[in-house]
C-alpha cells in the first residue's frame, strides 16, 4: 500500500496548470494509489488580477516574472497567442469550499475543462455556480462564497506560503514535503519520482534493516 500526499500549485489562468493537471488526471488513472492526500494550493500569478481587453497570457506571464514580453514568449513559445487570461479569484475562493466537501479533485477538472475546453468565462458566477453544482457542492453554499469575499485570507494566505517556500513558477507539485517540481512534468517523471520515493529507506526510532533515524532531543 502506497500512502502519498500531492500538493499541486495552481493559477487557472497559466494554460501550463492545465496541462500539467491533464496529465496528473491521466497518470492516477492508470496509477491508483490506495491513501492518496491531493491539495489544491492556490497562486494567484497576479493577486485579485483584473485583466483589460487586450491583456494576453504574456502580458501577465510578463508581470509575474517581471521580464518582458518577449523573454516571457522564448519562455512559453508554444502558447497560443490569442489566450485571454480572465479573472480567477472567486474561482480560487471557491476551490476551498471544493475542498471543504471534499470534491476538490472534480471541481478543478470541470474547471479546467470550461476554460480551456470549452472557453467558458470562468470568471461569471453562472459559470462557476454550474462547475460546482456538477462537482456535487450545495447551491446555497455556492452562493454563501459567491456573495461575500469568504476565503479570500485562505486564497492569499496560499500564495504568501508558496513564496516564503521560494515557489515562483507555476506549476508546481511536491511529493510528501521530499520531491519538488516546478514547471511542467509528464508522466514518466511523475511516476518516476513517486517510484524514487517510495524506494527511499524509511525513517525510524530504532535501528531496522540497517537504518537508523532516532529522534532527537533538546
Amino acid at each position: 500500500m502506497i500512502f502519498l500526499k500531492i500538493e499541486f500549485w495552481i493559477d487557472y489562468n497559466n494554460p501550463i496548470c492545465y496541462k500539467q493537471h491533464q496529465v496528473l488526471e491521466a497518470f492516477l488513472e492508470k496509477n491508483p494509489i490506495e491513501d492518496l492526500e491531493l491539495l489544491y494550493r492556490n497562486y494567484e500569478m497576479i493577486p485579485q488580477f483584473e485583466p483589460c481587453e487586450s491583456c494576453t497570457f504574456y502580458d501577465l506571464m510578463s508581470q509575474h516574472y517581471v521580464e518582458s514580453i518577449d523573454d516571457v514568449k522564448k519562455m512559453y513559445p508554444n502558447l497560443e497567442s490569442h489566450f485571454r487570461p480572465v479573472s480567477v479569484h472567486d474561482a480560487h475562493r471557491l476551490s476551498h469550499l471544493a475542498k471543504k466537501e471534499e470534491c476538490a479533485f472534480l471541481y478543478h477538472k470541470l474547471l479546467f475543462d470550461a476554460y480551456y475546453e470549452k472557453h467558458q468565462n470562468i470568471s461569471a458566477h453562472d459559470v462557476l455556480t454550474h462547475i460546482a453544482i456538477k462537482s456535487g457542492l450545495n447551491i446555497q453554499k455556492i452562493n454563501d462564497v459567491l456573495t461575500s469575499d469568504m476565503y479570500a485570507d485562505q486564497v492569499k494566505l496560499n500564495r504568501e506560503n508558496a513564496i516564503m517556500k521560494g515557489i515562483f513558477e507555476l506549476p508546481h507539485i511536491r511529493i510528501d514535503g521530499k520531491i519538488k517540481l516546478s514547471g511542467f512534468h509528464n508522466e514518466s517523471e511523475l511516476f518516476l519520482n513517486i517510484k524514487l520515493l517510495s524506494q527511499a529507506p524509511k525513517k525510524h526510532e530504532h535501528c531496522e534493516d540497517g537504518n537508523c533515524e532516532r529522534k532527537k532531543t533538546r
